[in-house]
């Protein structure tokens, strides 16, 4: 039988360690029945989550389901309640056609049926051994697939929603007595045998699954979801520092790529990212384009998922404390990184599953992730310049990458066409405050903008209602009518809390 064990650890840690020794009443892990991957045995797994639901209404506990622990943000912590890891848990089922509607719009043979604790890495592995694909993900592979999901976490092709956008379907446990099997109403997908198979009720609701598809861990646990894949194909990746050109900004605001100067001429890349940091590589980029081929027979699928070229877990420590006792050394020390983690190549050919590593944990780092129109990418870019010369000397680099608005209704990639601005450094106090200043100047500015829920983040409750507004009180409300009140605080959290989206008061 499908079970959670119980840990009795008092301090939680991300993955990242930038959200430190949490107190914590505990830790669980999801573990699978003996036997195999079966629908009967994913009908036993619900089973052992909901009874554990049901134990947290009882004693008044909060329960936060964590995949691979992935945010820098504290969106998976939870002060005072139970962990619940669900990195065991990681079956995966090829949907038959025939249990696909007739009109279904899409591919009816690439529909994946993935479990709670999935991650990115092993759903690429999978899929590509067997002719499917991804058609985006983050920029690393280490995330759970659902944990991503619940964060919104943006993707890397341009044409491309966050990755929520290959989401068909999936099923929730909001509740110990009660399995949710939900569709959108305007694009159901199965007819009613999967959800009877997970032991689900199948709910076509189009409110409640844009409010629950970045539902933050806030509608209950959502123990799988039915993806979309795509035939495997080929990307060929090239990287290089060049002159920051008029044509590479005109592609960077979505002017287009005519005038870029890629590799592959005028045609449109399928990935494109710039890194550009006027305060130590003024007048260049580093441009990273990919170009999407048709699969190659002969090529061959050898994942790294080592970052081979991480400096480790002292390494940002010491340099974080070097800077801080010598910040004159801030610029030739990260530009030196740049130039190490940011070496150039030509025309290489991956899969995409190969094409993104899984990345180590590794203090001393910091992250965070700002939305905005593209059509303001420059002039976001210009404020977020002028805040590091406000701040000083700081061991950060911006960087650009691309997606299109994406569904969800808390999705940060809010945009048609969106372009996702990363700060990402050493996590030093300067390295902090660009990060407040950034965001604080992009409000002055008036520029439409959301930040990453899983990256560090400036959020307050009147932010994100500037940010989301309408859709914000979509969310709520599909939440209060979703959940009873003991169901309510038991899916909260302190970080939203804060954020007014749950409350503290059982």
């Amino acid at each position: 039988m499908a079970k959670t064990v119980f840990f009795d650890e008092p301090l939680w840690t991300n993955w990242h360690l930038t959200v430190r020794d949490v107190p914590v009443a505990g830790r669980f892990e999801l573990h699978n029945s003996a036997g195999g991957a079966t629908l009967a045995h994913m009908v036993e797994s619900a089973a052992a989550i909901q009874a554990l639901i049901g134990r947290a209404c009882r004693e008044r506990r909060r329960l936060r389901a964590q995949g691979a622990a992935w945010s820098f943000s504290e969106a998976a912590a939870v002060p005072g309640g139970w962990c619940l890891a669900t990195g065991h848990a990681n079956w995966l089922f090829r949907l038959p056609a025939s249990h696909v509607l007739l009109d279904y719009p899409f591919d009816r043979d690439g529909l994946i049926l993935c479990q709670t604790g999935i991650s990115v890495a092993e759903l690429n592995m999978f899929l590509e051994v067997r002719g499917r694909s991804l058609a985006t993900t983050g920029a690393s592979n280490g995330q759970t697939f659902v944990g991503a999901m619940s964060t919104g976490t943006h993707g890397s092709a341009i044409d491309q929603p966050a990755i929520q956008g290959q989401v068909a379907a999936f099923q929730l446990l909001p509740a110990p007595d009660v399995n949710l099997w939900i569709e959108p109403a305007s694009q159901p997908v199965t007819d009613g045998r999967l959800a009877a198979d997970l032991g689900a009720t199948l709910v076509r609701d189009d409110r409640l699954f844009s409010a629950a598809l970045v539902g933050l861990g806030a509608f209950g646990i959502v123990h799988s979801v039915l993806v979309r894949t795509v035939p495997r194909f080929l990307m060929e990746m090239s990287r290089e520092r060049r002159p920051l050109t008029e044509g590479i900004e005109r592609a960077m605001n979505g002017g287009g790529f005519d005038a870029a100067d890629l590799p592959g001429g005028r045609r449109r890349p399928y990935f494109f990212q710039s890194v550009v940091n006027r305060h130590i590589d003024a007048g260049h980029a580093y441009v990273t384009v990919g170009y999407d081929l048709p699969w190659e027979e002969d090529h061959q699928l050898d994942y790294d998922l080592v970052n081979k070229r991480g400096p480790g877990y002292e390494l940002a420590v010491v340099v974080a404390n070097l800077l801080s006792a010598f910040p004159g050394l801030t610029p030739p020390i990260t530009k030196a990184v740049l130039s190490d983690q940011l070496k150039s190549f030509k025309a290489r050919k991956r899969s995409w599953g190969q094409s993104f590593n899984y990345t180590t944990p590794r203090s001393g780092t910091a992250g965070s992730s700002i939305a905005v129109p593209t059509e303001r990418t420059l002039e976001a870019l210009e404020i977020l310049q002028r805040a590091m010369k406000r701040t000083g000397k700081v061991p950060a680099a911006f960087a650009c990458r691309y997606a299109t608005k994406s569904p969800g209704r808390l999705a940060f990639t809010r945009h048609e066409r969106t372009t996702i601005v990363d700060i990402d450094g050493i996590d030093t106090v300067g390295t902090r405050k660009l990060m407040a200043q950034a965001v604080a100047d992009l409000r002055a500015a008036g520029i439409p903008h959301a930040e990453h829920w899983g990256k560090i983040n400036q959020m307050t409750a009147a932010s994100i209602r500037d940010s989301y507004r309408d859709d914000l009180e979509a969310w709520m409300r599909a939440r209060t009518d979703l959940l009873d009140r003991q169901a309510e605080y038991v899916f909260g959290s302190a970080f939203l809390d804060r954020l007014g989206l749950t409350s503290p008061t059982f």
